[in-house]
């Protein structure tokens, strides 16, 4: 049956006859509709009228960029997304839908997808269906010829093999640091999204899958081994849609670090990783209402919360076999918030040695949970802050070697600090530097007449030199550019 047409909704901020949109504002805008699209089919059929609604707004973008050229092309190259030539840059509450996108390419063995001029609703819905089609690998190498097949004509696939990657891969990292920060990324929003994934599964078997935690902790602790920290530095990008599972990671991430410094062997620090990534399965346990509440909570249900470390040892002893990750993990989902002095919770009612992952894997909770945003709290603390505090009065409630591991993993500015040096000049911490925690990896923000430097003009201090001292710390709210946004560029 044909389709109806689709009525145009329009698309915010961009207004055919005026003036052109931003590329970085238009880019994202395209992507967050493919992707809701994408998001949608794997839900509900094309004919539902949920799919149709995105159906509407991703072809009102086509149509607008459609009034400039009679072709859009969106290409997936070196980690990096392309609208029609032009790189996509992904502000922070991007990221997500980036890296899920570029995951939904590479598992079709995309380089990209042209849409051509005369692309209506029912071949957008055919190609919607093949393309969700192709998802089985099995498949996915037939999805050119089963496009052809249907006669969709305005939508044409590009193997990612004739995407010339080297090429473009070297223009994009002239520098090592960049080829690592990029890597970092990948590996990071890979394990967002991975962990998602654990933890929907998780909650319709009762129990989490520890193997494939295993594989998506493996490429942080070979980042971490290799003295790659860049991937430390993105832990200080909160404000996306996925922190919750993004929160997951960071603590698995902090504490590979921090077991690092400790020196802790190999094998150690993998099963810490996992450890660090499901510490707070037992959550799926609380009523979503407690969880999500924007405000602090009442003692009735803040004793529903203190359960979830008990509720996370149920939930692991589900696991067949009794293996040694399995065991480290049970106590590390049972010790992470007993404190080091003994005023957390559960309260045990015997004199009880906290495991030493466990210690580690509290420090890294409570650091990257107190930097995070409460709706309650008129801003939450910066990742300097956040340090502060820790290192404050509460510091007996840490171990101390753990909370010194903290300072090697993050350094003494850890990324998100916004300083001022002894030359005026403000610089951005974006991560640490373990031969000096002193000097961070920076960006420089202003130049030396204190004028604020555009992204395009931006140095970088990789790291921080000697001869520069850090004479001052900035509060958030002294400096008017979004530090998440600096760090997720």
């Amino acid at each position: 049956m044909a389709t109806p047409d689709l009525p145009l909704r329009p698309v915010d901020g961009l207004h055919p006859g005026r003036d052109q949109p931003d590329h970085d504002a238009l880019g994202g805008q395209f992507l967050l509709r493919f992707s809701a699209v994408i998001r949608t089919a794997k839900t509900h059929d094309v004919s539902n009228q949920a799919f149709q609604r995105q159906l509407g707004d991703f072809l009102a973008i086509l149509q607008t960029l459609f009034e400039e050229e009679n072709e859009v092309a969106l290409a997936a190259v070196a980690d990096y997304f392309y609208l029609d030539g032009r790189r996509i840059k992904a502000n922070a509450s991007l990221m997500p839908v980036y890296h899920g996108l570029l995951g939904e390419f590479e598992r079709r063995t995309l380089g990209g997808l042209r849409f051509l001029q005369g692309a209506h609703p029912a071949e957008l819905e055919r190609f919607f269906q093949l393309f969700m089609a192709a998802e089985n690998p099995a498949i996915a190498e037939t999805l050119p010829q089963a496009i052809e097949e249907a006669r969709i004509e305005h939508v044409v696939t590009i193997p990612a093999s004739e995407i010339d990657a080297d090429d473009l891969s070297r223009q994009l990292t002239e520098q090592k640091e960049k080829t690592e920060r990029g890597r970092a990324r990948r590996i990071f929003w890979r394990a967002v999204l991975g962990t998602k994934k654990v933890l929907l599964r998780a909650q319709q078997t009762g129990r989490p899958d520890l193997r494939q935690a295993k594989r998506l902790v493996q490429p942080v602790v070979d980042s971490i081994m290799k003295h790659e920290y860049s991937i430390v530095g993105l832990t200080a990008v909160k404000d996306h849609d996925e922190y919750t599972y993004a929160h997951c990671v960071n603590v698995s991430i902090l504490s590979v670090g921090i077991g690092q410094a400790l020196g802790l062997p190999r094998q150690v620090l993998a099963d810490l990783g996992v450890a660090g990534l499901v510490h707070d399965i037992g959550k799926l346990a609380v009523p979503g209402e407690v969880l999500r509440k924007p405000a602090k909570l009442l003692p009735e249900e803040w004793a529903m919360m203190k359960r979830h470390p008990l509720e996370g040892v149920k939930m692991t002893m589900r696991m067949p076999g009794l293996s040694m990750l399995t065991l480290d993990t049970m106590r590390v989902c049972l010790e992470h918030h007993m404190a080091f002095d003994r005023t957390g919770y559960p309260e045990v009612a015997q004199e009880w040695g906290q495991a030493t992952l466990s210690r580690i894997v509290a420090v890294s909770d409570c650091f990257d949970a107190i930097s995070a945003h409460r709706a309650y709290h008129r801003r939450p603390r910066s990742p300097f802050e956040a340090l502060a505090y820790m290192l404050g009065p509460t510091r007996v409630s840490f171990d101390p070697a753990a909370l010194w591991g903290l300072v090697r993993t993050v350094g003494l500015y850890p990324a998100g600090s916004v300083l001022q040096t002894d030359t005026g000049r403000l610089v951005l911490a974006l991560s640490p530097n373990v031969e000096d925690p002193r000097r961070p990896f920076c960006r420089l923000l202003t130049d030396d007449d204190q004028n604020t430097l555009s992204p395009e003009q931006a140095e970088e201090w990789n790291p921080m030199p000697p001869t520069v001292r850090v004479v001052r710390v900035l509060k958030p709210e002294e400096f008017e550019v979004s530090a998440t946004e600096q760090l997720a560029a």
